[in-house]
């Protein structure tokens, strides 16, 4: 059991974000992509590094636990895909990359694999798994960023599998209802549902029970994103991204 990550676990994290920037730096390069979608893409790496102060010690507060799991999962991700111009997204369609494309471009196979690991991460058994040992917060929050790239991507105009933009907006809509409705039980729930956080003592001096319910309003508002797109796509004419 350990609380905190050893020093391979955080080398790895650097490591990853490290070969990210610079394999994208050399395509944006090659390109000439926008600038600005190259300092997004770089917030993206920013962001998701300063996560795993959150995840490096997740008994020491759900809320930081939270904060970075959410950012990983529904700030990181789109910020990742909003570096890529839509004309290179669509290219991800391309036969030559249906090898991977074909799944992870999958509407359906994006939705389920959000939906379940959204519900599946929070249920005691697993969350509180990671809580006993910081081992396994670091893979969970990597499999919250991919599936939150694969449900995000459906949501964009070039890597979308979705024809119609009313449709993308039911569909982001209801992708996000499990995150909403889980953020409200831990805002409105009288107990501690994660017994791990009994025993300590929370970050802030907050208590276990006023710490759970920080972190769902940390949940909701990260999930807001998510919401305000599939309500664009719902209510706006279709209009193409910028280059």
């Amino acid at each position: 059991m350990t609380s905190t990550w050893p020093l391979a676990a955080w080398a790895g994290w650097f490591v990853l974000a490290g070969l990210a920037l610079a394999g994208y730096s050399l395509a944006a390069w090659r390109g000439r992509w926008p600038w600005w979608r190259v300092m997004v893409f770089a917030v993206g790496c920013a962001l998701t590094l300063l996560c795993t102060w959150g995840l490096n010690n997740p008994l020491a507060s759900m809320t930081g636990y939270t904060i970075a799991l959410m950012t990983l999962g529904q700030i990181v991700s789109p910020l990742l895909l909003i570096g890529f111009p839509p004309q290179v997204r669509a290219q991800w369609r391309a036969p030559r990359q249906s090898w991977w494309s074909l799944w992870v471009l999958d509407a359906w196979v994006a939705a389920a694999v959000f939906i379940i690991l959204t519900l599946g991460v929070n249920l005691p058994g697993v969350f509180n798994t990671a809580l006993a040992n910081a081992f396994f917060s670091g893979p969970i929050g990597l499999f919250l960023l991919l599936s939150g790239l694969m449900f995000w991507a459906q949501l964009l105009p070039g890597c979308t599998s979705i024809a119609h933009r009313w449709i993308v907006g039911i569909y982001g809509w209801l992708g996000s209802l499990p995150m909403m409705i889980i953020a409200a039980v831990w805002v409105w729930s009288g107990h501690v549902l994660y017994t791990p956080y009994l025993d300590v003592l929370c970050l802030w001096n907050l208590s276990p029970l006023d710490d759970q319910h920080y972190a769902g309003l940390v949940m909701f508002i990260a999930g807001l994103p998510l919401q305000l797109r599939a309500a664009w796509l719902l209510i706006m004419p279709g209009e193409e991204e910028p280059s």
